[in-house]
């Protein structure tokens, strides 16, 4: 089980498919401290959504932390032509607070393990929230048959084995 020690770094797929699936405020009560950078808020253009994650912001449940360097940032993406600005900032970020990363996008993901770091995404969120009781197996089910609704690149083979999981339970 996580820690309060250990820190969560999420990008704006994740914010977006946590507001899309309902669980953000289930999310939020996992033991976990969870930063961003503010080049993540900055992709969240919808009005409705900027407001429900400002309130996670204001609360100091989302953490912004703007502190890394932009030349060490820029050099991320320089490495990797493939990540967004964004998305390198996260990468910055993982490695300068030595933690995990939380992400739903497919090059973040790779580009995260071949730093080195730990990865994990929508279908682990929805596994700890079921494992940690936050969540019910019905309603994991639930979340796990939408996500792929809502987000065209989720992994349907991590969700079907999680289905299969919580089903045999």
């Amino acid at each position: 089980m996580p820690t309060k020690e250990e820190i969560v770094i999420k990008d704006a797929c994740v914010l977006f498919d946590l507001l899309d699936l309902n669980l953000m405020e289930e999310f939020y009560k996992l033991d976990l401290i969870v930063y961003t950078t503010p080049q993540v808020i900055a992709e969240v253009t919808d009005e409705d959504q900027l407001s429900k994650v400002n309130v996670y912001i204001q609360s100091m449940k989302l953490k912004i932390d703007g502190n890394g360097l932009v030349d060490d940032v820029q050099f991320i993406s320089d490495e990797y032509p493939g990540l967004s600005f964004a998305d390198s900032s996260v990468i910055e970020l993982a490695i300068r607070k030595n933690c995990t990363v939380l992400s739903s996008d497919n090059t973040l993901r790779k580009i995260s393990v071949k730093k080195k770091l730990i990865v994990h995404g929508m279908v682990w969120i929805i596994e700890e929230l079921h494992r940690c009781e936050i969540i019910s197996s019905e309603n994991a089910i639930e979340k796990l048959r939408s996500y792929p609704e809502i987000n065209q690149r989720a992994p349907k083979k991590e969700i079907d084995e999680l289905i299969r999981k919580l089903t045999s339970e």
